[in-house]
């Protein structure tokens, strides 16, 4: 008996290590090469891979032959898990628990992770707050500064991006001189990624504008958007819909109607690349067209820098260019800002 007890105590190791084993994840890369462990994520250009002898490792998606997991995966677009069956030939055969299986081409996989890790962390934020000197031309000459605060939170499925400004200044003009002119803005835009790559949106804005006479602006919209790429590095979305656009003025004699009201086509863009080097650069272009008037338009261009000095606070340059084909009376079509400042991010 005691010989029975001892021979079970030595294979129940073994044992263990066979089904470990059966339970753990293999890569192959092109050159042959086989790395135990299990997968942590899924990302545009790159797999990151827990190995059981390396630890964390990095390798990028072009160097992988096959992926194998028993891990149940999060796909964006589903809300339940699904099982990776098979990856061959640069792609992935899933099946998740509602619905038939489909194939997807591995390459433009955005993101994908253990489901478990989703759903035990499933808020994810980010946030910048700028305080920077501002040159502006147009309907007003001056050199101040602002304040522009973001947020970008992200929980499952779901993006929500707020965007504050607050700017308040003392204009330079000789016939104004002295007249405090105020620019206030909050954007509030909420993404709900239901494909892989396509994304409902919902989109609001108020604004406050004194140089331009605008005393309130509301504009509130649905649309459709396409995701190119959403990582680290790189992001690149496209967007289009309809917006309700709402404009109450100061000044009602300096305007040709007392308020603006109409429904627009809206299109936008979101770019941002960050170099390997820390820099990032990114591009906002916003147009407005309305469905009732060839007139009313307005459109918007933000380009701009991003450079880290240390932890966590950066330098940040933006130009930014707004268009009004049909601005209040004695107001000009065209303004232009260039903002330099420092930020904190978290």
């Amino acid at each position: 008996m005691f010989q029975t007890v001892s021979q079970l105590l030595r294979i129940v190791p073994f044992c263990l290590a066979y089904v470990a084993t059966a339970n753990a994840g293999v890569l192959t890369l092109i050159n042959g090469d086989r790395v135990h462990g299990e997968l942590v994520v899924v990302e545009r250009e790159r797999v990151v891979w827990l190995s059981e002898n390396f630890g964390e490792v990095e390798i990028e998606k072009a160097k992988i032959l096959s992926l194998d997991t028993d891990t149940e995966l999060k796909i964006a677009g589903r809300e339940e898990p699904c099982a990776l069956a098979g990856h061959r030939r640069q792609q992935w055969e899933l099946y998740c628990s509602q619905g038939s299986g489909w194939v997807m081409d591995f390459p433009a996989i955005e993101h994908a992770e253990p489901y478990n890790n989703f759903v035990a962390n499933p808020i994810v934020y980010h946030g910048r707050a700028t305080a920077g000197g501002v040159l502006e031309q147009g309907n007003q000459e001056r050199e101040d500064w602002d304040l522009n605060v973001k947020f970008d939170v992200r929980q499952g499925d779901f993006r929500h991006l707020l965007d504050t400004l607050s700017q308040r200044k003392t204009s330079t003009e000789e016939d104004t001189e002295g007249d405090s002119l105020g620019k206030y803005q909050l954007n509030y835009d909420l993404r709900w990624v239901f494909a892989e790559k396509w994304f409902a949106a919902g989109n609001s804005g108020l604004k406050r504008d004194e140089a331009r006479n605008l005393s309130l602006g509301t504009a509130f919209g649905l649309g459709l958007g396409y995701l190119f790429y959403d990582t680290d590095k790189t992001e690149f979305s496209l967007e289009g819909g309809l917006s309700q656009v709402n404009d109450h003025f100061i000044d009602q004699e300096k305007s040709d109607e007392q308020d603006k009201r109409y429904t627009a086509g809206r299109i936008t863009a979101d770019y941002r690349y960050k170099f390997s080097l820390g820099p990032e650069i990114y591009f906002n272009p916003e147009l407005l067209q309305s469905l009732n008037s060839a007139d009313d338009l307005g459109s918007s261009v933000k380009l701009g820098v991003s450079t880290p000095l240390v932890k966590n606070i950066v330098l940040d340059v933006n130009y930014l260019w707004e268009y009004d084909r049909t601005p209040s009376l004695d107001s000009k079509k065209e303004d232009t800002k260039l903002t330099i400042g420092v930020g904190y991010e978290w």
